[in-house]
């Protein structure tokens, strides 16, 4: 029997990388990620509900997991690129008030839960 103790050291919780932290970085994905799918969406003619639906993809993986206020922010900036790049052309900014008030309230919606679920499971 041997009372040997090995000098390797095992990967704890506290070594793990705290994705969390990385909220520019989550917003920034948002926004360079829903830029480049709205590119791809413009030259491949897809429909606009199919773009708004990438971008809220985007916006619920990139709040997964951190504070309400990332997830709040990144569905701000996801609904920016709606509103400039799908709704109206060229990065153009406009208000409708009933179609713009639902997609805002959907990206937020998909944010919140987002946040949340991955918070319960804590």
């Amino acid at each position: 029997m041997s009372l040997h103790v090995s000098a390797r050291r095992t990967p704890t919780d506290t070594t793990r990388i705290p994705w969390s932290d990385f909220a520019a970085l989550r917003v920034g994905v948002v926004l360079w990620g829903g830029l480049a799918v709205l590119d791809v969406g413009r030259l491949a003619a897809v429909p606009s509900y199919a773009e708004l639906g990438a971008v809220a993809i985007l916006v619920t993986a990139a709040s997964t997991g951190v504070r309400t206020t990332t997830g709040i922010c990144a569905a701000l900036v996801g609904w920016l690129l709606v509103d400039g790049f799908v709704e109206h052309r060229y990065g153009v900014l406009g208000y409708d008030a009933v179609h713009d008030t639902a997609v805002l309230t959907l990206l937020v919606g998909l944010a919140l839960a987002s946040t949340r679920t991955t918070r319960s499971r804590r």
